[in-house]
């Protein structure tokens, strides 16, 4: 089964011996030039861009860039983002609220690779969990930049987030983490 759904192809297809479940992406390459003289191809940094069906939008990401400083954060980095993707499930799943989260996976991972190695290398989770929410919740946000570190996290493009949302967020999750504390139940998040 081929389907578009906007941004990748999706191709899917239970009925052979090896189950296949790919999403492709059609892009060209992008390159942001830091110096261009007209004579020679100057000094840049390679990207992908791609049209998402539905929009006459261009959207550019640096896959490479964000990959290779994923890798080079603290190792509890990548744990740390499953954790407040999970939270901010659960919240929208469980928690008895009228509001939703609705942080995208994209931009929470970005807000947690902003957070400083010395909180992110904690070992106890919770403390993590509770440390990177304080730290959130303290930081001047106008400097974080996306994982690739080719743009800022927030602003009015279409590969940033809002600050609004992300601080709608941070207060929802600090919410329930208040609710969780007290009724001891912050073990179902961390596992």
């Amino acid at each position: 089964m081929i389907s578009w759904n906007g941004k990748a192809i999706e191709i899917s297809d239970d009925s052979s011996r090896v189950s296949v479940d790919v999403d492709l992406v059609p892009c060209v390459e992008h390159r942001y030039y830091k110096s261009y003289d007209g004579y020679q191809d100057g000094e840049y940094e390679t990207g992908m861009a791609f049209e998402p069906r539905y929009t006459d939008e261009l959207i550019v990401n640096y896959p490479s860039f964000h990959y290779e400083n994923g890798c080079n954060k603290h190792r509890n980095y990548k744990e740390t983002v499953r954790i407040f993707k999970n939270a901010r499930d659960y919240y929208n799943e469980h928690f008895d609220t009228l509001w939703t989260i609705d942080a995208h996976s994209y931009g929470i991972e970005c807000l947690i690779y902003n957070v400083p190695e010395d909180i992110l290398k904690r070992t106890n989770r919770a403390d993590r969990f509770d440390e990177t929410l304080t730290f959130l919740e303290n930081e001047e946000w106008s400097e974080f930049d996306q994982v690739s570190e080719m743009e800022p996290l927030f602003g009015n493009s279409n590969t940033q987030w809002n600050t609004e949302e992300a601080e709608e967020f941070v207060t929802r999750l600090r919410e329930m983490w208040e609710d969780w504390y007290d009724a001891k139940k912050n073990a179902q998040l961390l596992n």
